[in-house]
């Protein structure tokens, strides 16, 4: 550990298993306190469990989409670390959604997911980061925030809809010391992106051809992903906010 983040407390939403929790070690190792949060309550009890090895961690469950669960987990984040100055949202959902016959209400599901975590996250945490100082906050975005995607209206709208949401929110906190920004992947395998594929006719196939597709021709890993939080989350990006970081294998450049 090289304590980038000593002292720094970390509220992540989504931060049971994959990115989130991927987030979590990597700020966890690096020094500072965590407090992860998702719907399933046993997920996160184990998850904890591994945090504890790198220092201070607590949990809460509930529904990032709610806003009284959010208003509560911020509540009880704050208590356990003695406030807040880092926040991941790692939340959202994912599905095929083509543009002749989406339901209405599957369209709706994805964009909520996609858009309401960050808002409410932010809207209910700007207290505790304003008391903070120096503060910052990361929202997991994707590639297809940046491209289009056949078949992925749904998910493209609300990933596209998180950068702009980012930039808003960082122009509106730009002079109170608090920084917000946009991570960008490429295909990670996590369960989420797994669950995914599965629901396409060949799951075997398309996991080959998301592994294959980008630039560099491999999935990314969650180490990767958490180093790239752990510098968002560090004063060495202290002149950062607003962005929309790729990691994405150069998938986004063609």
């Amino acid at each position: 550990m090289s304590g980038r983040l000593q002292g720094k407390r970390a509220l992540i939403y989504g931060g049971g298993t994959g990115i989130g929790l991927a987030c979590a070690e990597a700020m966890g190792r690096e020094g500072a306190a965590v407090f992860i949060s998702s719907r399933r309550e046993a997920v996160l009890r184990e998850a904890v469990q591994g945090l504890k090895a790198h220092g201070p961690a607590g949990y809460a469950a509930g529904d990032a989409t709610i806003a009284a669960d959010v208003e509560r987990i911020t509540g009880a984040a704050a208590e356990f670390m003695g406030g807040i100055d880092t926040i991941v949202v790692s939340a959202g959902a994912g599905g095929r959604t083509p543009i002749f016959d989406t339901p209405v209400a599957e369209f709706q599901r994805i964009i909520d997911h996609s858009l309401l975590p960050p808002f409410l996250a932010m809207r209910f945490g700007a207290e505790h980061l304003l008391a903070a100082g120096a503060a910052s906050v990361i929202v997991i975005s994707s590639m297809y925030g940046l491209v289009g995607q056949k078949e992925r209206a749904g998910y493209c709208a609300g990933k596209h809809g998180v950068i702009g949401l980012v930039k808003s929110a960082a122009l509106d906190f730009a002079e109170k010391g608090v920084r917000v920004n946009a991570v960008c992947p490429g295909f990670i395998e996590t369960p989420l992106a797994i669950a995914v594929a599965n629901l396409e006719p060949d799951p075997e196939a398309t996991l080959r051809a998301k592994r294959l597709m980008h630039a560099i021709p491999r999935p990314g890993k969650l180490e990767e992903v958490g180093e790239l939080a752990v510098y968002l989350a560090s004063d060495l990006s202290a002149f950062m906010t607003g962005q929309a970081v790729a990691i994405d294998g150069g998938y986004s450049t063609r």
